[in-house]
């Protein structure tokens, strides 16, 4: 019986460029299924894929040949790599290839190199057992997220390098708000977005000053990266106008690369500063103690950075305040069984570029005491384009709890001609603390014909015990349960809890983060009242 395409008990052929020849060629093999990745992908599917039996190479890119080659020898698969001139072969000799054709070499050639390969890399007696001893000394050395070396194996070769060269310089790349990332969207998203970023920062490093650095990236931390930077002989290290000018550069490019793979939303949140430091040999002192101390005033330094950043960010808040530079992108709400729009969320947007997400913003809010005045500006902007919904459409109002303490915020002041029309949902941001005053503010809303939403149920404040103390109309449950909720079991069963509890108290749910239609026939068949989500509308104006 013939397996499918997709099985992974199928013999795999893994490849990083959707080469024709290549496709052919596992064709030949007897209808191996072809596997195309970028390279840090390509190394996370040599450990998950069950039967690779071969990997094809075309990359010119030395660091992404090496991870490549280090993750193929940890499972034991061969590699054979595309070789334009001499220069490749070279480097493909250095880095033990199996085999090795030109980019013009037609299918039968390629088959025939990937079999040779194979049969070269088959281990038998000692050699089988250095090569397991090495794959589990490997697997101490590489980030299982990046494929990028660890932070132990980047300063043991730092150390050999100070002696030679007698200096070498450190960079601290600090990426903030990855964690963020994991909070609001899942594990899976913050892993993906770390590849993307760890591919990106290889690429331009390697097209930069710092290109040829004898020395390695490493991924610490949650997020960060630091660079030993030593140039080969015969070169200068960069200067720090030229470390500046990439630190500009590899901003820009991730936040390119992540917009076009994950949206703008993601994109905007991340900021990325850099440090550097000169590390010089000195016999008296021993050598991971001058890298330490190297690191240190690297991460220094990319903090005052930060911290420029982020004054920076508060007068861009202030002008904004000023100016009133906010606008309002309203994503759909619909009806899980008639694809009906029944509302609109209104989602705050900041107009000068530093501010363009939601949780930047908010965040220099908070850090400047400027959330009343932020939040009385966004809910302003939000009501003033209620006039294009239809007659029975609803305005969901993000609300943080700290709102309720601004004296200027109350039933009377938000401007709404119908208040039926309004949900006012109530944000996560921050705890509620003292639900007896809480609840005595919401009941005025609710007396005044306002409705209410708990966002994000399922994840942080927005517990059950929110849900019991607020008795809100909608439930918004976090995208983390609906993320892949077609292929988890678990996920179902809690959803499906979640809608037999919000029917008993007359409540609706909506599924947020609704991005694949699996997942939407999943919970629409689960019985989700409502859903809002990238695979049915993205966020836009409000039609009307």
């Amino acid at each position: 019986m013939s397996r499918g395409a997709d099985d992974p008990y199928r013999p795999h052929l893994l490849a990083d460029s959707d080469v024709a020849a290549v496709r052919e060629a596992a064709r030949l093999l007897g209808d191996w299924a072809v596997d195309v990745r970028e390279p840090p992908a390509l190394i996370r599917a040599l450990a998950a894929v069950p039967d690779a039996r071969a990997v094809v190479l075309t990359t010119e890119n030395p660091n992404a040949m090496r991870d490549v080659f280090t993750a193929a020898r940890r499972v034991g698969v061969p590699v054979v790599v595309a070789c334009a001139d001499e220069t490749m072969r070279r480097r493909a000799a250095e880095l033990r290839a199996d085999d090795w054709f030109r980019p013009s070499a037609d299918a039968e050639e390629i088959a025939a190199r990937v079999r040779t390969a194979m049969t070269r890399a088959v281990p038998t007696g000692a050699a089988l057992a250095d090569r397991i001893e090495r794959a589990e000394y490997e697997q101490l050395l590489l980030d299982g997220r990046t494929g990028l070396p660890s932070l132990p194996l980047a300063i043991e070769r730092s150390r050999a390098l100070i002696k030679e060269r007698g200096e070498v310089v450190v960079l601290y790349l600090n990426f903030v708000r990855y964690s963020k990332l994991e909070e609001l969207y899942g594990w899976e998203k913050m892993d993906a977005v770390l590849e993307t970023t760890a591919q990106v920062t290889r690429e331009l490093l390697d097209g930069s000053a710092l290109s040829g650095s004898r020395a390695l990236v490493s991924h610490i931390n949650d997020a960060d990266l630091v660079l030993f930077h030593v140039p080969p002989a015969g070169r200068a290290a960069a200067s720090d106008a030229e470390i500046t000018e990439l630190a500009g550069r590899l901003q820009a490019e991730v936040g390119r690369r992540l917009e076009t793979a994950f949206g703008e939303e993601i994109a905007a949140m991340f900021d990325i500063y850099v440090g550097v430091a000169h590390v010089y040999y000195n016999p008296k002192v021993r050598l991971e103690r001058l890298i330490y101390r190297g690191m240190r005033e690297a991460a220094n330094a990319a903090k005052s950075v930060g911290e420029r950043e982020r004054a920076r960010k508060v007068a861009d808040l202030r002008t904004s305040l000023r100016e009133r530079l906010v606008y309002v992108d309203y994503h759909p709400i619909v009806e899980a069984t008639t694809r009906r729009v029944v509302g609109y969320e209104a989602l705050a947007r900041g107009m000068m570029r530093t501010l363009r997400s939601p949780e930047v913003m908010f965040e220099v809010a908070a850090e400047a005491d400027l959330l009343w005045e932020l939040g009385r500006l966004c809910r302003g902007r939000a009501v003033e384009a209620m006039t294009r919904l239809d007659d029975g459409q609803l305005l969901f109002l993000n609300v943080d709890p700290l709102d309720f303490g601004d004296p200027e915020f109350d039933e009377r002041t938000l401007g709404v001609s119908d208040p039926r029309r309004v949900v006012i949902e109530i944000t996560e941001r921050t705890a509620i603390k003292d639900y007896p005053k809480f609840r005595g503010r919401l009941k005025a809303f609710r007396d005044a014909g306002f409705r209410f939403a708990v966002d994000d149920a399922g994840s942080g404040y927005a517990g059950l015990g929110s849900i019991a103390n607020l008795e809100p109309d909608f439930i918004k449950l976090d995208m983390s349960l609906i993320t892949c909720i077609d292929t988890n079991f678990i996920k179902q069963n809690l959803v499906e809890t979640m809608v037999k509890f919000a029917n008993d108290q007359g409540a609706r749910v909506i599924a947020e983060g609704v991005e694949r239609e699996e997942e939407f026939e999943a919970v629409r068949q689960i019985g989700v009242h409502l859903v809002q989500g990238f695979y049915l509308h993205r966020p836009g104006e409000a039609a009307g």
